[in-house]
């Protein structure tokens, strides 16, 4: 399988407790999201968003209370179910079944995009490919906003002929999955953005232990 296929089958298999093994459901982790969630929300007010890798749906729930609508995609269907579930009251919320790598069946036109832990699973080498696609759905100087982990200890990781990171991960029944984690630096982050990005800020939040680039596309896509 690809390293893409890998990322699919390890969140396919890890459905049924993803929101457990994300914190999603723990309430003392919950009182501490509550300022991120404000930050996103001001950024994303009153814009149409497409969410990439939308999952569980958890952050999807917190943008819709202030876009004008949100499109949240995911490629493995057991996830969409439970994010249709998280969202059913808000009707500004539509989710579809969809692979970020080509966006096949969605339209164009959005004012902002959105992902959560979704860039560090990007294999380097489809980053420019996955960027362009993503861009071709959002109007020119439309708002991006990635939000991913900072690195952290882990014994189980190893470098595969790219450059990327593969690390492993392992269910609570026991079962281990190796993926492609990375974990870019800002030069790294520049030079793919280079050409099709104004405006870029990247900021680290070791407290929340993630980063978070924000960016507009820019009219003129030379990648």
């Amino acid at each position: 399988m690809s390293l893409a296929d890998d990322v699919r089958k390890y969140y396919e298999e890890r459905a049924p407790v993803y929101d457990e093994t994300a914190g999603y459901i723990d309430p003392v982790a919950e009182e501490l999201r509550t300022p991120i969630k404000k930050r996103y929300q001001n950024l994303l007010r009153s814009h149409d968003v497409l969410e990439i890798a939308c999952g569980t749906g958890y952050w999807t729930q917190s943008i819709a209370e202030v876009a004008t609508s949100v499109l949240g995609v995911d490629l493995v269907p057991s996830l969409i179910a439970q994010a249709e579930d998280r969202c059913r009251f808000f009707p500004n919320v539509e989710f579809r079944i969809a692979d970020a790598y080509t966006l096949e069946g969605i339209p164009h036109g959005f004012t902002a995009a959105f992902s959560h832990w979704w860039w560090s699973h990007i294999p380097r080498e489809r980053l420019p490919a996955f960027l362009r696609v993503l861009h071709d759905k959002l109007k020119p100087g439309a708002l991006v906003l990635f939000v991913d982990q900072l690195t952290y200890d882990s014994a189980d990781r190893s470098k595969d002929s790219n450059g990327n990171t593969l690390e492993k991960r392992f269910l609570p029944d026991g079962r281990s999955f190796e993926i492609v984690k990375n974990f870019p630096t800002t030069k790294e982050i520049s030079e793919v953005l280079s050409g099709i990005a104004d405006n870029i800020k990247y900021t680290e939040r070791p407290s929340e232990k993630t980063w978070t680039l924000t960016y507009r596309v820019s009219a003129d896509q030379s990648v």
